[in-house]
């Protein structure tokens, strides 16, 4: 059996950064720290239990999910990669519209994106190419730390999907919700694959 355990730490900063004037929205994003109660739930990672076996970990290269690996990787002195393909999806010109616009389309059309943006399709196409490599490692046991969309985007390909009293997306796995419509302080999902094939996951956190 092996197992993965995909994090998404979503307590983000709110402290007002001014970056040099051809600073990217996208780079902006990349950029952006954990709070401080980001960082401690990041540092609580080493005394979960179910990750006391962790042998490698993974991670985007934001900020947030570099911060969110670290204590876990320090601590068992473990192999640290980064993968682009577990980024945050990419948002695109947004124009005068605001993020939830953006959430509420593309929770019910997942090809739907911006300019120079990505679909939900889009993104869930390049975590499954991670997963694929990552099901061909040795590793039994294995942290990957991601984005609140990315994580989102491959549960959708193994859950049933609905939608809530306030027509936000619902992502549930054999009559357990795994995404209630909306994102926590942090979120682990185990996925468990068993001759790479999933053979189940549960939310943890």
């Amino acid at each position: 059996m092996k197992h993965l355990y995909f994090i998404s730490n979503n307590l983000m900063s709110q402290l007002k950064v001014v970056y040099p004037k051809e600073t990217t929205f996208e780079s902006a994003r990349e950029k952006t720290m954990l709070s401080s109660e980001g960082e401690e739930l990041a540092k609580s990672l080493v005394l979960k239990k179910e990750l006391e076996n962790i042998e490698i970990v993974y991670t985007s290269n934001f900020y947030s999910a570099l911060n969110t690996g670290k204590y876990i990787a320090e601590e068992k002195g473990l192999d640290f990669i980064i993968d682009e393909r577990l980024n945050e999806r990419v948002v695109g010109e947004l124009g005068s519209n605001e993020f939830r616009y953006l959430k509420g389309m593309q929770e019910h059309d997942f090809n739907y994106k911006l300019e120079n943006g990505e679909s939900i399709n889009e993104v869930q196409k390049r975590m499954e190419d991670f997963l694929y490599d990552i099901l061909l490692s040795s590793e039994k046991n294995i942290l990957i730390v991601t984005h609140n969309i990315a994580l989102l985007s491959l549960l959708a390909k193994y859950c049933n999907k609905g939608y809530n009293l306030y027509d936000r997306l619902i992502l549930d796995y054999h009559e357990e919700v795994i995404f209630d419509g909306t994102f926590h302080p942090m979120d682990i999902i185990e996925f468990v694959y068993d001759e790479n094939k999933c053979v189940g996951f549960r939310r943890v956190m």
